[in-house]
C-alpha cells in the first residue's frame, strides 16, 4: 500500500493538524497551500513590544502587500523596557534636577509606543479585531481609545484602564462612543480614579446585555483614597452606586445577566443590599472572587436555596487577607450546596488550614481542574495529609489538570522522601491527567551545592536534579498506563509537569534562587543505536499551551490582578 503524504490528506484535516504546531512561520513558507492555510492563524493573535527600536519594523506588518493583515483578531500591546536617550532635549541646572532628566528619558518610550499604536489603529482594516488589549498599565491615550473604539465596531472585549487625560468628560462631548460596539460581549474595567469609575459607569449603561464582567479596583495604590469606598450598612459605597448609578434605586432595578464574572478588591460584606441586587447570581457559570474583604457573606447568600448558581462550573477564590477567620468554613458550605463544578481553584494566605475534602469530592464527576494552596505564614505551608490527597486522587478520577503541594523533599538524594513518594504513585490513579503542578520546591542544602561557585552553575545543577525527578514521574506514570491498559498506548495522558507558582508573577517561594516557575514537557532523546526514548525538557511558561492546550492552570494565582495596580504587569 502506498504510504499516505500529508499533501494527500484532505484539506479541513490540514487545518486541523496545522491548528497546534509552534513554529508557523516555517510552514507559511513552505508552499502555496501550506501558506493559505497557515497565514489565518500565525496572524489570528499578534502580541507585539511597542516603544522601542523595534516599531521601526511595524511599517513591513501594516504594509498593503502582507496578506496576513486580514486574518489578524486579537492584538496584545505591552511597552518596551528600555530607556531611550533623547540627545537633543536640554536641561538647565537653575530648574531640573537629575531625577527630573532621568524622568523624562523613562517617558520617551512611553510617548513613541502611543504613536505607533496610533500609526497601528489607523493602518489596520476596519472592523477586524475581537480583542485589543493595552497590557502595560501605562496611561493609554485617550485618542487612541476613542479610534479603536470607532474604527473597529466588532470588538468582543473592551478595557478601560489609565488614561493619559481624563475619560469620563470626552464621553460626554461623544455620548454614542460605545453604542457603534454592537458584539461586544465582555468588557474589563479597572477604576482607580472616580473619573475611570464614571468612564466604566457609562460603558456599563451602554451595553446591559454583556456576557463577561471584570471589576478590579486598585485604590489603594493611586492618590485617591475616598473614605466611602465600599459598601457600608447605610449606603451602597463610592464603587456600586458610581458604576451602577443608572440602576438606581437597586431594589427596582433590572440586573445584569452574566455568565462570567471577576471581582478584585471590592468589599462584600454589605453586597446583599447592591451587588446581588444588580447582578442575577443564580445564572452564573463562571466565578471568580480575589481579595474581596467580606467574602464570606457572599459564599453564605450564594448557597441559599434562591441565590444559588446551578449552572456554575468554573469558581475561583483567591484571598490574602488574615482578617477573614470564616471565609473557609463559608467557602466550604458553598461548595456543599453546588453541584457540577469543573473548575475548582482555591488560592489563600493567612488561613489556618486547607479546604476539606468532603466537599471538594462532591464534584468527582465533573472536576477536571483543581488546584489547591493555602499557608498561614511563608514557612508555614499547609499540605493534605496522604489519605486526605488519596481520597482526591481516587474519587476525583476525572481530574485533568491538577495543582497542589507536594511534601517536603531534598533534590540531593536519588530517591525522594517517603511522604513525596506516597503523592508521587498516588498521580498514576490519575488516568486522564494531562498537566501536574508541583507548587512546592524541592529543598537543597549546602554540602549539596557547596563545590560550585555563583548562582548560574548552581541553578543549572537544581535545574538538571528536577529534571531527573520529572524523568521518574514521567515514566512511572507511562509504566502505569501500559500496565493498565489507558492513555495512548504506549505513554500515559500526562504532558507537563511544573515546578513552583505561577510563572506570570513574583516567586512566592523562599528557596535560594528565588524561582517562579520551571515547567517540563515531553521530549525524545536518540542513542547511539538509533532507539528513541521519552526525555523531560524544560521550557518556560509561556510555550506549554503549544504542547499542551490544557494547561492554563499554571496561569493562575493570587497576584494575576492584584499585581495590575502595583506594576508587576502580566
Amino acid at each position: 500500500m502506498k504510504p499516505l503524504h500529508f499533501n494527500d490528506l484532505s484539506l479541513d484535516i490540514k487545518h486541523t493538524i496545522i491548528d497546534r504546531p509552534t513554529d508557523l512561520k516555517n510552514l507559511c513558507l513552505g508552499s502555496k497551500e501550506l501558506r493559505h492555510i497557515t497565514t489565518p492563524i500565525l496572524y489570528r493573535s499578534i502580541h507585539l513590544f511597542v516603544g522601542g527600536a523595534q516599531d521601526l519594523r511595524l511599517s513591513a506588518f501594516l504594509g498593503a502587500g502582507n496578506p496576513g493583515i486580514t486574518h489578524v483578531r486579537e492584538i496584545f500591546l505591552r511597552l518596551e523596557k528600555m530607556v531611550i536617550q533623547d540627545k537633543h532635549r536640554h536641561y538647565h541646572s537653575d530648574d531640573s534636577s537629575e531625577e527630573e532628566e532621568v524622568e523624562e528619558s523613562a517617558s520617551i518610550p512611553a510617548r513613541q509606543a502611543q504613536f505607533t499604536v496610533r500609526l497601528l489603529l489607523d493602518f489596520l482594516p476596519r472592523d477586524i479585531l475581537d480583542v485589543f488589549s493595552w497590557q502595560n498599565w501605562e496611561p493609554l491615550s485617550v485618542d487612541n481609545f476613542l479610534l479603536l473604539c470607532n474604527k473597529q465596531r466588532s470588538l468582543k472585549v473592551l478595557e478601560i484602564g489609565p488614561m493619559d487625560r481624563p475619560l469620563a468628560p470626552v464621553l460626554e462631548k461623544y455620548p454614542n462612543t460605545f453604542d457603534k460596539l454592537t458584539e461586544l460581549n465582555s468588557i474589563d474595567v479597572y477604576p482607580d480614579t472616580l473619573d475611570r469609575l464614571k468612564a466604566s459607569q457609562r460603558l456599563l449603561q451602554a451595553k446591559p446585555d454583556i456576557d463577561h464582567l471584570c471589576i478590579s479596583t486598585g485604590f489603594e495604590y493611586s492618590n485617591e483614597d475616598p473614605e466611602d469606598l465600599h459598601d457600608s450598612s447605610t449606603r451602597p459605597g463610592l464603587i456600586s452606586r458610581t458604576l451602577f448609578s443608572h440602576m438606581q434605586p437597586f431594589d427596582n432595578c433590572k440586573p445584569f445577566h452574566l455568565k462570567n464574572l471577576d471581582l478584585d478588591t471590592i468589599e462584600l460584606r454589605y453586597a446583599i443590599d447592591t451587588w446581588l441586587k444588580v447582578i442575577k447570581f443564580s445564572v452564573l457559570e463562571k466565578l471568580e472572587i480575589r481579595n474581596c474583604a467580606g467574602a464570606d457573606v457572599l459564599f453564605a447568600q450564594l448557597s441559599k436555596p434562591h441565590l444559588r448558581p446551578p449552572k456554575l462550573r468554573s469558581l475561583r477564590w483567591m484571598d490574602d487577607d488574615k482578617s477573614e477567620p470564616h471565609a473557609l468554613e463559608a467557602f466550604e458550605g458553598l461548595l456543599e450546596s453546588l453541584s457540577g463544578l469543573e473548575t475548582l481553584h482555591i488560592y489563600v494566605n493567612r488561613m489556618r488550614s486547607l479546604p476539606k475534602v468532603g466537599p471538594i469530592i462532591l464534584h468527582k464527576k465533573t472536576l477536571t481542574s483543581l488546584s489547591i494552596h493555602s499557608q498561614q505564614t511563608r514557612d508555614a505551608i499547609h499540605t493534605y495529609s496522604e489519605e486526605d490527597y488519596d481520597k482526591i486522587c481516587t474519587e476525583c478520577s476525572q481530574l485533568r489538570q491538577l495543582s497542589i503541594m507536594f511534601p517536603k523533599t531534598t533534590v540531593e538524594h536519588a530517591v525522594p522522601s517517603p511522604e513525596f513518594l506516597a503523592f508521587r504513585s498516588n498521580i498514576q490513579k490519575l488516568h486522564n491527567l494531562r498537566t501536574l503542578n508541583i507548587r512546592r520546591w524541592p529543598s537543597t542544602r549546602e554540602s549539596f551545592i557547596g563545590s560550585f561557585t555563583g548562582i548560574i552553575p548552581t541553578l543549572r545543577l537544581y535545574e538538571h536534579q528536577l529534571q531527573r525527578m520529572t524523568q521518574h514521574i514521567f515514566e512511572l506514570s507511562d509504566m502505569d498506563a501500559k500496565e493498565n491498559h489507558y492513555g495512548l498506548g504506549n505513554r500515559s495522558h500526562l504532558s507537563v509537569v511544573c515546578w513552583g507558582g505561577n510563572g506570570k508573577t513574583r516567586h512566592d517561594s523562599n528557596d535560594k534562587f528565588k524561582l517562579k516557575q520551571i515547567p517540563f514537557v515531553r521530549g525524545w532523546k536518540l542513542d547511539p543505536f538509533g532507539e528513541k526514548s521519552m526525555l523531560a525538557i524544560q521550557t518556560i511558561w509561556r510555550m506549554v499551551q503549544f504542547v499542551e492546550p490544557e494547561s492554563d492552570i499554571l496561569n493562575h494565582s493570587l497576584y494575576d490582578m492584584h499585581d495590575i495596580h502595583q506594576g508587576f504587569g502580566l
